[in-house]
């Protein structure tokens, strides 16, 4: 290994160990006030922690952390508004089949849960996502796995402390799925909306799985799209 790989490796390893620390940290310090977001069931005290803990760090080592919610590339921005619609309007349409009816509530619910993911997505997929760039695909779901999942002991969630074997299969199938949106699209607001489609489980398992399904589908036009115009160009 030359000594300008083995140098640039060290100091990826340094820069994902402090985001680590700093993300636990600050995420297991907020967590200690009074969530006002508590009637919503949405934390954003916890969310802060991967999400400050990237701005921070990108800081720190000079490293460019475009905070771009919507891809300047037109054909992503498309499946993000797509995206958006089939979240709220699924979302939506869930809440009141089961009989929730306060119609504020549920688009205030819903922003919030887009606005939590948001904040973690920033720190486990796009920061991550950007350091690990020049490895294997296995390398960042290993290493999103095992950070992600020690994460959420700074909250200590029921269902981690009650089932962590079921929440590390979880964790490991989330960080594969997010980490291969994020590498195809670059987007901020598409993993961002396939976790927040997760959280809101089970009430819009629905609007996951037609989510899911027109995400992936988009992602295939568009790829076998682009590839016919290099062939004729």
């Amino acid at each position: 290994m030359k000594l300008d790989d083995l140098n640039s490796n060290k100091k990826i390893v340094t820069k994902i160990t402090l985001f680590f620390v700093l993300a636990f940290g600050i995420s297991y310090f907020l967590n200690l006030f009074p969530n006002p977001l508590a009637s919503l069931k949405v934390n954003l005290n916890v969310g802060f922690g991967p999400f400050l803990s990237a701005i921070m760090v990108s800081f720190l080592y000079k490293t460019p952390l475009k905070l771009e919610i919507f891809s300047r590339t037109i054909w992503v921005r498309k499946i993000e508004f797509v995206g958006l619609g089939i979240f709220f309007i699924g979302t939506f349409i869930n809440n009141i089949i089961l009989g929730n009816t306060n119609y504020f509530l549920i688009i205030l619910w819903s922003v919030f849960a887009l606005i939590y993911t948001l904040f973690e997505e920033l720190g486990w997929r796009v920061f991550l996502g950007n350091e690990l760039s020049k490895y294997s695909f296995l390398i960042v779901v290993l290493t999103s796995t095992v950070l992600w999942f020690t994460w959420h002991y700074s909250s200590s969630g029921r269902l981690i402390m009650e089932n962590p074997l079921q929440f590390l299969g979880m964790i490991a199938a989330g960080s594969a799925g997010l980490a291969q949106f994020y590498r195809k699209t670059k987007s901020w607001m598409i993993v961002a909306l396939a976790h927040a489609c997760v959280n809101v489980y089970p009430q819009s398992l629905p609007t996951l799985i037609i989510f899911l399904a027109a995400t992936i589908g988009l992602l295939k036009f568009y790829e076998t799209k682009n590839k016919k115009a290099n062939v004729n160009n």
